[in-house]
């Protein structure tokens, strides 16, 4: 008998966003060790099927709205949990986010409705992280003794981390396992042999260094006529990243996972100005790619790259002009992430994941 492995999580594929991503490489990992993955997650209004299937990994999806109304909300948790109990035979569950799925399979756990491991993670980092987020909402204290009721609370960051012990988690649940991406690019890629095509990654927001990261490549540009930024990804500020891109610069918008590839093989070095994060998927997958980075000192940026990336202070436009400066000046960049790729790779995630559920493969 197949031995069915849920991941319960708000948003899933066609979207486009880290979560859904990593899900997917997650359920594909399970399916080559032989779990027969289910996800459980919303339809959000968006026209794919309730019921779909595809290699190994099943998808159920609960019909939902972007509208996030009290009514929508109750009538969604009571769908999922109606799903989850279907799989009360599972052999573990995966909870995205420590707010709403979080809650609702963690009350199943307290009613003892579902007996198998359960593993819930933060998906945001930063200072305001979805741990910082349920705890702002009403009614904290019942909803901090629903979550805990999982065996595991992982942080996928050290913010995550920090913030479930600051709100008073049980630190003998606390688990820190980051976000695993696809490492085969890895061994096919070689670093830039010098750095002129800058690329931005994310979501277009004033936090995210957008504006900084335009007055900065327009300094380099000045002087170097041949850098050319890229900015990829979709959000508030994109008309006026638009109204402020000058010469040089490409806005593409929102890129498919699947081409995510080729758009790095098309640049020398990815920059992420932000002001906070935790660790981006972004990251991760330019340094499977071996591009050069420049990151700002945010999460945990410095605690796993250390010298192998060029790490600037936050919302400091004239350090983020230098530092482009000096990447385009500095010839061929090392790329020197063997040890993080290993440590990121979905196959160390993943069995990271089962070792703290106290899982074994079939």
């Amino acid at each position: 008998m197949s031995r069915v492995a849920l991941i319960v999580t708000p948003q899933y594929l066609p979207l486009l966003g880290g979560m859904e991503r990593e899900c997917a490489l997650l359920a594909g990992e399970l399916v080559r060790r032989g779990f027969a993955p289910v996800i459980v997650t919303e339809q959000l209004g968006m026209d794919v099927p309730l019921l779909e299937e595809s290699g190994g990994v099943r998808v159920r999806r609960v019909p939902s709205s972007p509208d996030r109304s009290l009514r929508v909300q109750l009538t969604v948790a009571a769908r999922i949990a109606l799903l989850v109990l279907r799989y009360r035979r599972a052999e573990f569950a995966v909870v995205r986010t420590t707010t709403l799925p979080a809650v609702l399979v963690g009350l199943l756990k307290k009613l003892r409705l579902v007996r198998f491991p359960t593993l819930v993670t933060a998906e945001t980092g930063g200072v305001a992280d979805d741990v910082v987020a349920l705890a702002e909402r009403p009614l904290f204290p019942l909803s901090r003794a629903l979550v805990s009721a999982h065996d595991r609370l992982n942080g996928i960051c050290q913010a995550n981390v920090d913030h479930l012990r600051g709100y008073g988690f049980p630190a003998e649940k606390i688990t820190s396992i980051p976000n695993g991406i696809d490492v085969g690019a890895w061994e096919s890629s070689s670093p830039p042999a010098s750095v002129e095509r800058f690329l931005f990654l994310g979501r277009l927001d004033p936090e995210k260094g957008l504006f900084e990261l335009l007055e900065a490549f327009a300094a380099v540009r000045a002087e170097r006529a041949n850098v050319t930024l890229t900015i990829a990804g979709e959000g508030p500020a994109l008309s006026d990243v638009r109204a402020r891109a000058g010469e040089g610069v490409t806005i593409v918008g929102r890129v498919p996972y699947e081409e995510l590839g080729a758009l790095f093989d098309r640049h020398d070095c990815m920059v992420l100005p932000s002001y906070s994060e935790g660790m981006p998927l972004s990251v991760l997958e330019a340094a499977a790619h071996r591009r050069a980075m420049i990151i700002t000192d945010v999460g945990d940026i410095r605690a796993l790259f250390g010298d192998a990336v060029t790490i600037i202070p936050p919302r400091d436009a004239a350090a983020l002009t230098a530092a482009m400066r000096e990447a385009v000046d500095g010839g061929a960049p090392s790329a020197a992430y063997g040890e993080v790729v290993r440590r990121v790779s979905i196959a160390t995630v993943t069995d990271s994941i089962l070792e703290s559920l106290g899982v074994s493969a079939p």
